[in-house]
């Protein structure tokens, strides 16, 4: 069997880590994967999968017109039994190529794309987001297959997109087990320490990139509006890459100067370590496809605090490991984190429960096991 997969980027997202993980797994069984990149990333993957000698193809042309050529050229050279992409750049040039060549085209659901609240951003141009929409409506008949990965993500691609029920089928995404969980202890003190805080501090980690969709102003609203409650040490720990909403993040911090430990340590390649050494993972994002930090915050054993949106009702369990408030709402956010800082025995309580509920129902090797069998399945 031979994969082709193609990817925007080799970046920093969980759709670029997750096919990486689903790479590994494959190689493990023989099968060697061949991948095409739209255009290098300094930041994320790409460096890891260069030095583990996968082949990769950076295509050479920048407009969609020269690198569909450029990737027909390639498909037809390599001739993979099945064409993976990934993401609406990927997905629409592999399309395209569907009318040069023949081939079996899966292609990855791994966002809400549509979902209206994105035009709340004000970066985001209402006639682009509608041409889009309509481009990728009158072009998705060329795709054969779809993996959602989330029954939310299916929902919203049948309801927005008119996609048959039966061309999507849904595969969560999946991690390893945390292989830092016995070093928390360790971990708590040498993590507090680089910071300069004291070994009891209360440590509420954000993971995500600095986009309009993760919320970040969302959770600086709700640390504004508790910070005078809180009697004991909390530091609010940050990471990922600057994105379209670092701009609006800088004006909030200028204009609400916080008295609250706030910590900006942009992207990292040791976020496993610092899940581990956090008390309370928080995750307010306006619209998700999955949200895999989510999955590595209960591999880490963490309790959650996150959107009461449809999709991360299917990765949490309200009032058990995690509280959710309603999207957008830094008020009822706010509330959340005050139950979650002053209750000790409820974050105890929710972080095994969270470590319970990843192992019965994230465990990658599992979801690699039912990717393969998909595309096994595929071929018949």
């Amino acid at each position: 069997m031979k994969i082709l997969y193609v990817l925007d980027s080799l970046g920093t997202g969980g759709a670029e880590r997750s096919t990486a993980d689903l790479w590994y797994y494959l190689r493990s069984k023989g099968l060697e994967p061949t991948i095409v990149v739209l255009r290098h990333r300094t930041e994320g993957i790409e460096k890891e999968i260069l030095q583990k000698g996968f082949q990769v193809f950076f295509l050479k042309g920048k407009g969609i017109a020269s690198q569909c050529s450029e990737l027909s050229l390639l498909i037809k050279k390599i001739k993979p039994n099945i064409v993976h992409s990934i993401l609406f750049k990927s997905n629409l040039r592999v399309r395209l190529c569907r009318l040069r060549t023949k081939f079996i085209h899966v292609e990855s659901l791994v966002n809400c794309t549509y979902d209206r609240v994105r035009l709340k951003d004000p970066r985001i141009s209402i006639l682009s987001f509608y041409y889009y929409k309509y481009l990728d409506h009158f072009t998705s008949v060329l795709t054969d297959k779809f993996l959602a990965i989330t029954q939310s993500v299916k929902t919203h691609y049948v309801n927005e997109q008119d996609i048959p029920k039966n061309k999507i089928d849904v595969l969560y995404r999946g991690r390893d087990e945390n292989p830092f969980l016995p070093q928390r202890n360790e971990l708590r003190i040498n993590y507090r320490r680089e910071l300069g805080l004291a070994e009891d501090t209360i440590l509420v980690l954000h993971v995500g990139r600095q986009e309009f969709q993760k919320g970040h102003l969302v959770l600086l609203t709700a640390i504004r509006l508790i910070e005078t409650k809180i009697d004991k040490p909390v530091a609010f720990v940050f990471l990922g890459r600057k994105g379209n909403s670092s701009p609006d993040i800088s004006t909030f911090l200028k204009e609400n100067p916080s008295q609250t430990k706030l910590y900006w340590l942009d992207h990292r390649y040791d976020v496993e370590q610092w899940m581990i050494s956090s008390d309370i993972f928080v995750f307010p994002s306006l619209y998700e496809g999955l949200g895999g930090v989510l999955i590595e915050a209960q591999a880490a054993s963490l309790p959650v605090i996150c959107s009461d949106i449809p999709v991360l009702n299917e990765v949490v369990m309200r009032n058990k490991n995690a509280l959710m408030f309603e999207a957008g709402n830094g008020q009822q956010l706010g509330e959340c984190l005050m139950d979650m800082i002053n209750n000790k025995d409820k974050r105890v309580q929710f972080g095994n429960y969270s470590l319970h509920h990843f192992r019965s129902k994230f465990l990658l090797h599992d979801i690699n096991e039912k990717t393969l069998a998909f595309y096994k399945q595929l071929l018949k």
